[in-house]
């Protein structure tokens, strides 16, 4: 998969899990973006090696609501 697939893929999952956040957790637009952003979760998706961008939506949300119940990424 080339780099421009894999950044919109990166793109589209993150802008759905600050949605999920807003909807699901009742974070307001900043909130949820500072969030997801600072997550450890979110430095995974970023490492384009990690292959996570190719995970779905849903599943980064559950990796992510796991760290921030659990204090850390467990997987």
């Amino acid at each position: 998969m080339n780099q421009d697939t894999a950044r919109y893929l990166f793109e589209g999952i993150s802008s759905d899990v600050v949605r999920y956040l807003i909807e699901r957790d009742g974070m307001d637009l900043a909130e949820a973006i500072s969030t997801f952003h600072n997550s450890e979760t979110f430095a995974k998706l970023e490492d384009f090696e990690t292959g996570l961008y190719i995970e779905s939506p849903a599943y980064v949300y559950d990796l992510l609501r796991s760290e921030l119940k659990n204090g850390r990424l467990i997987q």
